[in-house]
């Protein structure tokens, strides 16, 4: 095996708490994420050095995510060598979908296909934790439970299938900046995760709004990102919430016709997209 492309899955938080603080400073985390069809797709080909091209401006030095992951792969297996890894990106930069995560471990699944190593699940978690704490969700992907600071991942029943509208605002918020945010300000309530879970057992889009939460969010309380909330509340959809650290905010639709108009409503506030939740962190596309 030559060359393999990826479709690396984006992710949402369906809900996110923030539960402590370690004492190295790694905030404690308790989120249910979901993995959605808005994908970046990654090409890894054998070569004899690790190099990265990424399109939208994306950093591909040995700060790229996938750079890391692909020098963490060579240097936990022993293996000598290097890849050619491009990356077309889809999934938007500093919007709480973790698209940095998602191209990691794309990088992870496909260097361990293309090479036959075969790692265990945990081993490839173990090597994603240390490239990002979205990696190793998105290593398992589909809908799940996470925590400690990342590398905890409990797979859960999938959330109901339902069209799901993502708002990218023309400003970014650093991941850095909305934890010391929360760490200044902290909230009051935090999110009944097992309640959630409940309700996206029985399957009901409208129960899981009522406990679908995020601390950052919150503790934020951005003028701009609550206005594009409440504007996808009032174009119909059944719940709605910021992802992760922001700054896309997302809705929830079972009916297709209005979450396609309201994706058409929400163009002035940003970039939008339409997605559907999917079962897999990434996906094979192609081996030669």
């Amino acid at each position: 095996m030559n060359e393999i492309t990826l479709l690396a899955f984006g992710k949402i938080n369906l809900s996110l708490d923030i539960v402590g603080l370690r004492e190295d400073g790694y905030h404690l985390m308790d989120m249910v994420m979901q993995s959605v069809s808005l994908a970046d797709r990654v090409t890894i080909r054998r070569s004899d050095q690790i190099s990265v091209t990424a399109d939208s401006g994306i950093s591909a030095n040995e700060c790229n995510t996938a750079f890391k992951a692909a020098k963490a792969f060579f240097e936990e297996t022993d293996i000598s060598g290097g890849c050619e890894i491009t990356v077309e990106k889809q999934i938007p930069s500093e919007a709480g979908m973790g698209g940095g995560s998602a191209d990691a471990a794309a990088v992870l699944i496909g260097l361990d296909q293309m090479y036959g190593t075969d790692l265990e699940t945990e081993k490839l978690i173990e090597m994603g934790l240390k490239v990002g704490a979205d990696v190793p969700f998105c290593l398992v992907g589909g809908t799940a439970l996470v925590q400690g600071i990342g590398e905890r991942v409990t797979p859960c029943a999938p959330m109901p299938d339902c069209h799901i509208l993502l708002v990218k605002p023309p400003f970014g918020i650093s991941t850095g900046a909305a934890f010391h945010h929360f760490d200044e300000v902290g909230v009051k309530c935090h999110p009944d995760n097992p309640a959630l879970l409940r309700a996206m057992e029985a399957g009901s889009l409208s129960a899981m709004s009522g406990f679908m939460a995020n601390v950052l969010e919150e503790s934020a309380a951005s003028d701009d990102i609550e206005a594009i909330r409440e504007a996808i509340s009032a174009a119909g959809a059944e719940a709605a919430l910021m992802t992760g650290s922001g700054s896309v905010v997302f809705g929830l639709f079972s009916d297709k016709a209005r979450a396609s108009a309201a994706k058409e409503v929400l163009s002035r506030f940003g970039s939008t997209f339409l997605a559907r939740p999917v079962s897999s962190g990434t996906e094979i596309l192609t081996v030669e």
